[in-house]
């Protein structure tokens, strides 16, 4: 079902209200309008606040369209025409693009939106956010922020940091430094964090040292240690350990993580973190995909050598490729 109507050229009438000056619209594919692009200065009325979209052209902003909806006619996006504050559920923030749910509430802030590139870096970037302060009862974070994500009631689910950035987070481990952020259960309590450099974990089958090679830090939605409401440990990945498991039929089973090649240079042989799971409620562990009773079965852990290149606190000093790889 046709969620807008063409006025004339330039104008659209919208569930919003009459937009002018557009210069180009997009559509789903059932016809309804998924984006437009502006070139005059109009408002929409979120409960974000009166945000004024994006009109003119910028060489450091992304390219996306103005606003974007969804199927029903609602805004689910909109990059701001500046850095506006903006109304958030916990207080006023300034944000370049603001994210809704399709029922309206807010869903995501981000406080810039610059594309980099080789004539906008991320230092660029970095000269334009301002660190900010987040008391999150269990753990206080100072830190840039990318960004923030909201559940529909309005509690905080994940806050992303700036690139190169490092925050120090309270858990049930002990203080752990995360270069990419976190994400909190709608209770407040502390759902996952991605942690900068390996750390060891106390586990039900024994001491493992958590860390994801892989992880970008597109966002802190999800991240490779988390736990449960209660704080204890729900899943880790790790890159420096192997498994051994004796199963309850006497089979023993060996799971370690994944060499492959590396990303950026073909000859050099890298690795691939392995998913290790908890469940209390059954008292199973899932290595892989593949479910051992905790009791029923033995575990023992040995150091897993990982080949090639790979990152330590020690290399990080003088290597750019998380870097490189995040913007790419």
């Amino acid at each position: 079902m046709q969620n807008y109507m063409v006025i004339d050229a330039k104008t659209l009438q919208t569930a919003y209200g009459i937009l002018g000056g557009v210069d180009s619209f997009l559509c789903h594919p059932d016809g309804e309008l998924l984006g437009v692009t502006l070139s005059e200065k109009n408002m929409i009325v979120t409960q974000a606040g009166e945000l004024i979209p994006a009109y003119t052209e910028n060489g450091r902003r992304k390219k996306k369209p103005s606003v974007e909806f969804d199927k029903q006619g609602m805004v689910v996006s909109v990059a701001l025409e500046e850095q506006q504050e903006v109304f958030t559920p916990i207080g006023e923030l300034p944000a370049e693009l603001i994210k809704f749910y399709p029922t309206g509430e807010l869903h995501r802030v981000f406080i810039l939106d610059g594309q980099i590139s080789g004539f906008w870096t991320e230092e660029d970037e970095r000269e334009l956010n301002i660190s900010l302060t987040f008391d999150l009862g269990f753990t206080e974070l100072h830190a840039m922020i990318n960004g923030l994500c909201f559940y529909k009631s309005g509690d905080i689910k994940s806050i992303t940091l700036f690139p190169g950035e490092r925050a120090e987070i309270g858990t049930p481990l002990g203080k752990v430094e995360t270069k990419v952020g976190l994400s909190l259960y709608e209770s407040g309590s502390l759902k996952s964090v991605e942690p900068a450099d390996p750390v060891l974990v106390s586990t039900p089958i024994g001491t493992i040292t958590a860390f994801d090679p892989d992880q970008i830090g597109i966002n802190a939605d999800s991240n490779s240690l988390s736990f449960t409401e209660d704080g204890e440990i729900k899943a880790l990945i790790t890159c420096d350990h192997s498994i051994y498991v004796q199963t309850e039929d006497g089979v023993m089973k060996k799971h370690s993580p994944h060499i492959k090649p590396h990303p950026l240079y073909d000859e050099i042989l890298t690795v691939s973190g392995m998913k290790v799971e908890f469940f209390p409620e059954s008292g199973e562990v899932m290595i892989e995909k593949e479910r051992y009773g905790l009791k029923s079965c033995g575990f023992t852990l040995e150091p897993f050598a990982r080949p090639g290149m790979h990152c330590s606190p020690s290399d990080c000093a003088n290597c750019s490729l998380c870097n490189k790889a995040m913007r790419e």
